[in-house]
């Protein structure tokens, strides 16, 4: 059976997914809370409905109150508006209910009795109308007229002014208090007016009328009585009964429902409560144990990165930094691993350098001293063939467009050397074109074959670099080997070309004075020669004329005489 591998948590992965625990630990504790506040909001917002549907209903209860002691239309009004509130309030208890997933059938009943008050409410109202708000309005203004019309006649007789006083007295107090022994007083002061009228002194005619009226009066005050009791004489009886019946008994109905549902509310959010702290103590402990695991990995890891580095320190750099993938301690372990290659490359760079400046020294002390142009160049050709392993290689001068070979190193035909390469022609002309080291492989089949004796091979590598100076070239060197030339061969010979350059433009410019001078010195050897011949000749003609002259200066004798 396979061992089960451990699992690796990076730091980032670790620290993610803290952050995740973390994040998916708030944003429970959010949602939790967000819950437990929406609860609350919901319970809060409908026992705030249940009080406001309350104040409603008493508000309703002390409009009913009003209009019953007033009869003013305006509490009627009033008692409207207000019922339209409570049924709008009414309506949105029930969708909160609804929606805080609480049963409604209950509430929904309960709107049958506001109903029911409002149409009590209505049916006393129609009553009130029809007896009339005011004394002008339905069977008051009737009965008004009616007593009206009986004053005018018995007001010249005082003693029946006085008992139709009396009479109209009980009605306001009957219409004022509703008490049915108003009615009683009523009926006795009305016999006492009928027969002091039966007993007064007006005319039969007169008599007639007034009775009629009286009768008119008394027909209005019944209808208004009966009416009234059909309203209620009392709280109790009547409309007004069956309204304060209704009322109560929707009210009832209302607060027993508040109680229920503030009850329930309370259970929930206890029950809310409890689920909150029992899932934080869950998300508490979740988080507690995500971030043990991500200290535990992080412990393991940086007890390996500090025992890599400390192996650095003590400058172990050949033994590679071991990794741990998927890490950012692996990523600073190869980091480390890095530095240690870094400090690899450095020091192979620096001993690169170090042998670089060892060879130019090397090779300055080849060119000191040597005046002769193939000397020199026979002497830079090996050692570069030396030094860096090459079986073959060539020097080249270049002149007036022209390379001339110079020297060649483990070349057997050298049948190259007695032609100029013009620029351009050939790989070394292509060079002096270009002014750029070239590096060879796959060389044509007859271009500065290795020949061993016995054997003659085609190279594997040509390393072709100009020797520039002053943007300038002076020459190009060839070095080829059968296998692959060392590295550092093609970056030390551009650092030496300008070296080589100089050492073989001096040797050539010594080699033009050299001829100069030469030339000079056999100019100035024919020119004495000539001034000496010259002066021979000066000096023999000389002789001849002063010879001529000492005949000239001698006598002459005529031998005849």
């Amino acid at each position: 059976m396979h061992s089960a591998r451990p699992i690796r948590l990076s730091i980032k992965q670790g620290l993610w997914l803290l952050a995740a625990g973390m994040a998916a630990a708030l944003a429970l504790i959010w949602i939790l809370d967000q819950h437990y506040q929406r609860r609350i909001t919901e319970d809060t917002a409908l026992q705030s409905m249940t009080v406001d549907l309350s104040r409603q209903l008493q508000n309703l209860r002390q409009q009913m109150d009003d209009f019953a002691s007033s009869r003013q239309m305006q509490h009627a009004d009033s008692f409207r508006q207000g019922f339209k509130r409570l049924e709008q309030q009414h309506q949105q208890l029930i969708q909160g209910l609804e929606q805080a997933g609480f049963p409604v059938a209950d509430m929904e009943a309960a709107g049958q009795h506001f109903q029911q008050v409002k149409a009590d409410f209505e049916a006393v109202v129609t009553k009130q109308v029809e007896i009339g708000l005011d004394r002008q309005m339905g069977h008051a203004g009737d009965l008004n007229a009616a007593a009206a019309r009986v004053s005018q006649v018995v007001a010249p007789h005082p003693e029946l002014a006085v008992s139709l006083l009396s009479l109209r007295q009980h009605e306001k107090d009957f219409l004022l208090y509703r008490d049915e022994r108003f009615i009683n007083q009523f009926m006795v002061a009305l016999s006492t007016l009928r027969g002091k009228m039966f007993m007064s002194d007006l005319d039969n005619r007169v008599l007639a009328a007034t009775q009629q009226s009286l009768r008119a009066y008394t027909d209005s005050f019944n209808t208004m009585a009966q009416l009234q009791r059909e309203i209620g004489l009392n709280s109790g009886t009547g409309l007004t009964g069956k309204l304060n019946a209704a009322a109560n008994q929707a009210e009832q109905r209302f607060t027993a429902l508040a109680q229920q549902l503030n009850q329930h509310l309370q259970g929930r959010l206890n029950d809310a409560r409890v689920q909150s702290t029992l899932s934080v103590i869950t998300i508490m402990c979740l988080m507690l144990t995500s971030l043990g695991l991500v200290i535990r990995q992080l412990n393991r890891h940086f007890s390996h990165a500090q025992g890599q580095a400390q192996r650095l320190r003590e400058g172990d750099l050949e033994t590679p930094i071991e990794q741990i993938p998927g890490n950012e301690i692996g990523d600073l372990l190869l980091t480390l691993e890095g530095m240690r290659l870094g400090l690899v490359e450095k020091n192979e760079a620096m001993a690169k350098e170090h042998r670089t400046q060892t060879r130019l020294s090397e090779l300055s002390s080849v060119l000191q001293g040597v005046k002769n142009t193939d000397a020199l160049c026979e002497q830079v050709l090996r050692y570069l063939c030396n030094t860096f392993k090459a079986h073959i290689g060539t020097l080249y001068t270049y002149r007036d467009g022209e390379l001339q070979c110079r020297a060649s190193y483990g070349i057997a035909d050298l049948e190259h050397r007695v032609h100029p390469i013009m620029a351009g022609e050939g790989i070394a002309g292509q060079c002096v074109v270009d002014r750029r080291q070239m590096t060879l492989r796959n060389l044509p089949a007859d271009y500065l074959m290795i020949s061993t004796g016995s054997l003659r091979t085609r190279p594997g590598t040509l390393l072709v670099t100009p020797l520039l100076w002053n943007e300038k070239v002076y020459g190009v060197v060839e070095i080829a080997a059968s296998g692959p030339l060392p590295d550092e061969a093609a970056g030390f010979l551009q650092q030496a070309s300008e070296t080589i350059a100089i050492a073989v433009n001096t040797a050539l410019v010594n080699a033009d004075l050299a001829h100069t001078l030469r030339e000079s010195q056999r100019q100035a050897e024919r020119l004495r020669a000539s001034e000496a011949a010259l002066h021979s000749r000066q000096d023999s003609q000389q002789s001849m004329n002063e010879e001529q002259a000492s005949h000239r200066r001698q006598p002459h004798y005529d031998l005849d005489h």
